[in-house]
């Protein structure tokens, strides 16, 4: 009974919290106003496209879901399937801003998915990236009654750990991918989830110029409350929000 009143309270705040953190790293985006645009697990296209109000003269996609990709590619997005836990097919300093919304977190090379984004930025470009934050508030609840971190409750497409998770013990099956193929764990699941220092560190470390790092969501406070108290709290958001400039 206790868990399905927390769980429901949570989920709205959930829901609210992670449209904010979209609405977020779309509206960096579209201030920068790109004309080489790399949006990096960019799914069908739409989201980008919702917040630009404009085409840029080059947009490229990566997106390892057959069926969105295909969608992507019929909106004019110049998309491909990359192994981002490996080398990216893009030239040296070639973007103008690079998004990526919610992917980190599912790669085994963390390390080197930075490095590749500052890479293929041009010299001053911006790279803008969301993820969840290990540290958050609802996360330290969950440690704190003994259970699994809800960023790391999906174990390859099976939720455990954590009775308290909205999906706990449901099993998810995405299109086109199989528990069999070896990239499954790393397209469903959360490999590693950086906190707000880390990811600070992390990006200031491979060679980006200013690395400006905080979170938001509060979770599973009202959104109300939330939003008065992330000025003080901002390292204890669910949503990891990361802004870097590539040195000019």
């Amino acid at each position: 009974m206790i868990h399905n009143l927390i769980r429901r309270v949570a989920a709205k705040a959930h829901y609210t919290s992670a449209q904010r953190c979209t609405d977020w790293s779309g509206e960096q985006v579209a201030a920068l106003k790109p004309q080489v645009l790399l949006d990096v697990g960019c799914g069908d296209g739409n989201l980008l496209f919702k917040y630009l109000g404009y085409k840029p003269q080059r947009f490229c996609g990566v997106e390892a879901v057959p069926g969105l990709r295909q969608k992507a590619a019929e909106k004019g997005i110049e998309c491909v399937a990359v192994d981002l836990n490996g080398v990216w097919p893009y030239p040296d300093n070639t973007f103008d801003v690079v998004h990526s919304a919610q992917v980190i977190e599912h790669l085994h090379n963390t390390r080197l998915f930075v490095q590749e984004t500052l890479r293929v930025l041009k010299p001053g470009g911006t790279a803008i990236i969301t993820s969840e934050n290990l540290t958050s508030f609802i996360n330290l609840g969950a440690m704190a009654l003994g259970y699994t971190p809800f960023s790391l409750i999906r174990v390859c497409g099976w939720y455990l750990g954590n009775p308290l998770g909205l999906h706990y013990k449901e099993e998810l099956e995405e299109e086109g991918i199989s528990v069999t193929d070896p990239a499954f764990a790393g397209v469903s699941g959360h490999v590693r989830v950086l906190s707000v220092l880390q990811a600070q560190e992390l990006l200031e470390r491979v060679g980006f110029a200013r690395a400006e790092v905080s979170s938001m969501g509060l979770i599973p406070l009202p959104d109300w409350l939330g939003r008065k108290l992330e000025r003080w709290m901002f390292r204890r958001g669910h949503f990891l929000l990361i802004r870097a400039r590539k040195p000019a």
